[in-house]
């Protein structure tokens, strides 16, 4: 059973185990003006309410990317995924959310506004981190299904070696299915030996054979972490880009979340 909201202090728990979304690849970024449905390597199936902070962003009517419910109006997903004047038009975007399988979406909201870190950088992805406002707050009817996760403070520091979870929509064994899976996060040094522009506002997370990775799609999805403590359930990583689909000794990069909590708080006030 998913606990209270974040925004009313209590973080989503749960008895199921909980997961994330997944990286794009550094030399096929342009897949994003593609509108695949993405592909979750090395995942398995989820039950409908597993993951409720996930979210499948539709633009002009197909899946493009992913985002998180932070509160009961806002998201949180990558800059990158808005880049140019048609991707900046938060008309052409709607926001699916409550869903198991693509096109079955429990509910459905246009988005109002989209907030990009005003130092976003699309030649090397630094500051790869939006929020979207959505025209319709989702309603208190739905709260067994879409759950807001946690933000991390910005003292949070994913130590290497923790792990994490990635979700999203893939093609797997069914069109459209959910799946999740288990990554860890690699180590800091590791990571910036592996690509050379790693900054501090990104960190590297998957498994050093490969084989479990997220492609095509679903950039701005959740990398989610659950605290040993109490269960609670920290969005710790957004899905930025990375190298291939799944190749050994090339993980997944993803925009620390903790670096941008005033950020976001500027914007979201009741989350933090």
């Amino acid at each position: 059973m998913i606990g209270p909201p974040c925004f009313s202090s209590i973080c989503p728990i749960s008895t199921h185990i909980f997961l994330v979304s997944f990286p794009l690849f550094w030399k096929e970024i342009s897949v994003l003006m593609i509108s695949l449905i993405s592909r979750i390597v090395g995942g398995s199936n989820t039950e409908e309410g597993e993951w409720p902070w996930q979210v499948s962003l539709h633009f002009v009517g197909a899946a493009y990317c992913g985002a998180s419910v932070i509160s009961k109006e806002w998201l949180v997903s990558a800059a990158h995924c808005f880049q140019g004047s048609k991707l900046a038009d938060p008309r052409a975007w709607r926001a699916h959310l409550g869903m198991q399988m693509q096109g079955r979406a429990r509910f459905v909201s246009a988005v109002r506004r989209i907030v990009v870190h005003e130092y976003y950088n699309s030649r090397n992805y630094d500051y790869d981190i939006a929020l979207l406002q959505l025209s319709t707050p989702w309603p208190d009817t739905m709260s067994h299904l879409i759950q807001p996760i946690c933000l991390p403070p910005s003292s949070h520091r994913a130590r290497s070696g923790d792990k994490c979870w990635i979700t999203g929509w893939g093609q797997k064994q069914e069109a459209g299915a959910f799946y999740p899976f288990k990554v860890e996060i690699i180590d800091q040094t590791l990571c910036h030996s592996t690509y050379g522009i790693i900054t501090a506002r990104m960190f590297c997370a998957g498994l050093s054979s490969g084989k479990r990775d997220g492609c095509k799609g679903d950039s701005g999805g959740p990398l989610s972490c659950q605290s040993n403590g109490d269960g609670k359930w920290f969005l710790t990583g957004i899905v930025s880009w990375g190298y291939g689909c799944g190749r050994p000794k090339f993980p997944g990069v993803y925009t620390r979340v903790s670096n941008f909590a005033s950020w976001i708080h500027k914007y979201v006030p009741s989350v933090l």
